[in-house]
């Protein structure tokens, strides 16, 4: 940083900061009394919160007691009236006791929460008898004192009582005993961990436990625990002792409710008042002030790191200044040095400058053209009024028009450029044309020169389009075109293929490791021949003799690959008529004798295992004594068409090595799993049901089947067949239909 700079960022962070203390000390100063306000509105907001759950909590319980009177009056069946009260007391499980009372007090029918004792209550206040219809009376808070005879109830709670009618004559009443449970629980929690103090008419604290019941007596008074602060409640508050007062140790708020208010609008029931006071240390304020502190060290940080960042701003404001000068002189010599022809006309579309590129190109000097419109440069003849027309109308609609028109030199001759023009707002209604341009007449010839060449080629490259099947693919295997005769091949069309993956083509039978060593080739830039079995979109197979070449741009990088190919399918399939069966479709000796070895060779290069195995028809001399040649047959080719539906991982061979004899050939598989595939085949055989009655096996066709398992460093191709023959003659000897594998 040169010393201007570091001047101007030194007096741009003195100002910061100095606007960040003053603001700060100001904020500091008055922080505690503004948090004190806070958190008393926030507390009484709180309180209020509370004090409308509660009531909530209470017109619930209005409801409940109205519903049930109204039961009552229409249906006198106590059975039903039970069942109804059983179902509130289960959906309200706070409730403790309902019951019915008959004019004179005493109980008619009773329902106890399952977790209340009966309540020792027997005696109502005449009260009751003047209540009408809809009234709701709350008793005073009951708490069992001490005895020695009787359990003492745990808990502060309410008789709520409403009248009952039978055709608007009083018959008795309903009454709830309703614990204070959730009232003390509303009040107890906080966001500010206080705690509300719940104190009745006689200064009895009704949350406050004294021990593992709650008691009235003198020690559980609010003036007895509290004394102290009695006194300051009633030094610091008017008459009817309510409202916020601060001391050197506590916020206090004191607040009274009315709980008769809530569900009962008769005046003449005497009100159940309770009187709330939450007490806010201190302690807690200051620790919040401490928070707040801390908070701002780290907004100072933040403030300071963002003042540094900004005062750097300042600080190189005049060296951007600097480089914007600078850029606009490095535009100014590339307008002029440009090789494209650039001209600048105002709104009136008059020429305020031209480059050096557009004298050469035009032949016009900047001193002749200046003030002049471009329509100087106007050929006859080469366009229209709608072209021209065609290009005010985009530079108006869209500030921009671009493409080839042809002018006249200075000399006269005429030339093809190609051009660009863009509308260019300084301000609302100021504006300025650029243009610029190419000389492509060259090019235009040498175009057309490339394309008469072209369409003189055009017919080879029919002939090979019709007849030679050509696929082009980029590097990630997308098609991106392929020959009229790759399409007749595959029966799928251009549109079908261009811009899938190849391996829409790819055969289901063909390992991935063929595909794998092909691409390890081609991605290497090495080009790669050889044999593909693909499937055409009818579901039929086809096979091509391909070549694979990489594709190169400009910088010598593969884009993608050429394919060229030749079909082979007919050759193909002669091959495969000279290694498969006839009759079974299996495989023939010739293809084992020749397969067995190359396996073998496989094997011991990866170091697997081999299995072979001998399948024999039983008793199939008998079935053709029995049944005729031709049935001989049927059932030789079902046996073979379950040996190939029963075995069909890529490295599994069946053959058919002569009369009812077959072989199974696999690779790399235990002697547990052979034996399964074994028994399943021998079990799929037989459930054919291809009768044989003359079968000393079974009812049906079955056969005997001997195998083998070796580690292909110890197998030949003689010792293989022998061990596995002379199995199955060990199987034929234990009664046949049998399966018989073991590991050498």
């Amino acid at each position: 940083m040169n010393k201007n700079v570091s001047y101007v960022f030194l007096k741009s962070l003195i100002f910061f900061s100095f606007i960040f203390l003053l603001v700060s000390i100001t904020y500091i100063k008055n922080l505690e009394n503004i948090y004190k306000k806070e958190i008393n509105n926030a507390v009484e907001s709180e309180l209020n919160l509370k004090i409308s759950t509660a009531k909530n909590n209470f017109v619930t319980l209005k409801k409940d007691l109205l519903y049930i009177s109204e039961v009552y009056e229409l249906n006198k069946d106590y059975s039903t009236i039970k069942k109804e009260l059983s179902t509130l007391l289960a959906l309200k499980n706070s409730y403790l006791e309902i019951c019915f009372l008959k004019n004179d007090g005493t109980k008619l029918l009773e329902i106890r929460n399952k977790r209340t004792s009966k309540l020792i209550n027997n005696k109502y206040p005449s009260i009751i008898k003047q209540l009408k219809k809809g009234d709701i009376y709350l008793s005073p808070i009951k708490i069992e004192k001490e005895s020695n005879n009787r359990t003492t109830f745990k808990m502060p709670f309410l008789n709520v009582i409403t009248p009952l009618f039978d055709k608007d004559k009083p018959d008795g009443f309903l009454v709830i005993n309703y614990p204070l449970t959730e009232l003390f629980s509303i009040f107890s929690n906080s966001n500010f961990d206080l705690e509300t103090l719940i104190i009745n008419k006689d200064n009895y604290i009704l949350n406050q436990k004294l021990s593992s019941k709650f008691i009235f007596d003198k020690n559980s008074t609010f003036d007895n625990i509290y004394k102290n602060l009695s006194i300051e409640i009633s030094n610091n508050l008017n008459d009817n002792l309510k409202g916020t007062f601060k001391t050197d140790n506590f916020h206090v708020n004191v607040n009274e409710i009315n709980l008769t208010s809530w569900i009962n609008k008769n005046p003449k029931i005497q009100p159940l008042t309770l009187k709330l006071i939450t007490i806010i240390d201190n302690n807690l304020i200051e620790n919040r002030v401490n928070t707040y502190l801390k908070t701002i060290m780290w907004l100072a940080f933040l403030y300071f790191f963002i003042a540094m960042i900004i005062s750097i701003i300042f600080a190189n404001y005049n060296t951007r200044e600097k480089e914007t000068r600078l850029r606009l002189k490095i535009s100014d010599k590339m307008f002029e040095n440009s090789h494209d022809g650039i001209l600048v006309t105002d709104k009136d579309n008059k020429i305020q400058r031209v480059n050096k590129s557009f004298t050469k190109i035009t032949g016009y000097e900047e001193k002749e053209i200046l003030n002049k419109t471009p329509k100087i440069l106007k050929s006859t003849g080469y366009h229209t009024r709608l072209f021209y027309k065609n290009i005010w109308d985009n530079l108006n609609e869209h500030l921009h028009w671009e493409g080839e028109i042809t002018n006249i030199r200075k000399n006269g001759m005429p030339y093809t450029e190609e051009l660009s023009i863009s509308k260019i707002y300084t301000e609302a209604n100021d504006f300025f044309y650029i243009a610029s341009f190419v000389d492509i007449t060259e090019s235009k010839k040498n175009k057309k020169m490339i394309e008469d060449k072209l369409e003189e080629n055009k017919t080879y490259l029919e002939i090979i389009n019709d007849y030679l099947i050509t696929l082009k693919v980029d590097i990630n295997g997308k098609i991106l075109d392929v020959s009229d005769a790759f399409c007749l091949i595959c029966g799928y069309s251009k549109e079908e293929l261009i811009g899938h993956n190849h391996d829409i083509l790819r055969h289901p039978e063909t390992p991935n490791e063929f595909y794998f060593s092909m691409w390890d080739t081609i991605y290497s830039g090495k080009k790669w021949e050889g044999e593909i079995k693909n499937i055409k979109k009818n579901g039929e197979t086809y096979y091509v003799h391909t070549k694979i070449s990489p594709m190169y741009n400009n910088l010598n990088t593969i884009t993608g690959y050429a394919l060229v190919a030749i079909d082979i399918t007919d050759k193909k399939r002669i091959e495969k008529m000279s290694v498969t069966d006839e009759l079974t479709q299996t495989y023939n000796r010739r293809y084992f004798n020749l397969t067995i070895e190359k396996e073998i060779l496989r094997a011991k290069r990866d170091n697997k295992t081999i299995a072979f195995a001998i399948l024999d028809v039983d008793f199939f001399k008998q079935y053709n004594d029995t049944y005729g040649h031709d049935k001989g047959d049927y059932a030789l080719q079902s046996v073979a068409l379950c040996l190939r539906e029963t075995i069909f991982r890529a490295n599994d061979f069946a053959f058919r090595l002569g009369g009812e004899e077959f072989g199974i050939l696999t690779t790399d598989i235990t002697t547990t799993n052979f034996r399964k595939i074994l028994e399943r085949i021998r079990t799929n055989i037989e459930d054919l049901n291809i009768e044989h009655s003359k079968s000393e096996a079974s009812k049906n066709i079955t056969v005997s089947i001997g195998g083998i398992v070796i580690s292909a460093k110890n197998a030949t191709s003689v010792k293989i067949y022998k061990l596995a023959d002379k199995l199955l003659y060990k199987v034929k000897n234990e009664g046949r239909n049998k399966v018989l594998v073991e590991e050498a």
